[in-house]
């Protein structure tokens, strides 16, 4: 017979959760460790299962994210494309035809696939030297393309339109 709960202090289970505003919590608890808040941004990933986990070098468990998994910290524009600085620390380059605008005007892009990123309101301004407008509203202008970010109601599963 096999055992259906793991031995004491052997579960993946956590009560570590972070908000839609990037706070991390434990019990309830706000994480006041700023460099512990940290590494867990830099730890978060996907389990096989496919829920969200803390994964360091030594071991892994689940945790609950509301909101998207990682912060756009800042972006870098280079001509027509962008170097984006993530939550992770790792820099990703912006698919534009990812953005997309959520129903509370932040920007949204996939920071890999299918996991979604939040802008930053410091890095969607960084953006801003590729914005211009014209009649039909605000664009991206990219050469010779206009990407126009989609206003969608659920930004972590709904993308952008194509370029």
């Amino acid at each position: 017979m096999e055992p259906t709960n793991f031995p004491f202090g052997l579960s993946r289970e956590t009560t570590i959760r972070r908000t839609a505003d990037g706070k991390w919590f434990q019990d309830d608890e706000p994480v006041e460790n700023q460099k512990l808040a940290r590494a867990f941004d830099r730890w978060l990933t996907r389990a096989e299962d496919g829920r969200y986990c803390l994964k360091n070098d030594i071991n892994w468990a689940y945790v609950t994210i509301e909101g998207a998994p990682y912060f756009v910290r800042s972006a870098q524009v280079d001509g027509a494309s962008a170097k984006l600085l993530l939550s992770n620390d790792e820099q990703v380059a912006l698919d534009f035809a990812t953005l997309r605008e959520g129903p509370d005007g932040a920007l949204y892009c996939d920071a890999y696939p299918e996991m979604p990123a939040r802008f930053d309101s410091h890095a969607a301004v960084q953006l801003g030297v590729l914005l211009e407008e014209d009649e039909q509203g605000p664009f991206f202008h990219l050469g010779e393309a206009r990407i126009r970010p989609p206003r969608v109601a659920d930004p972590l599963r709904e993308r952008g339109s194509p370029a």
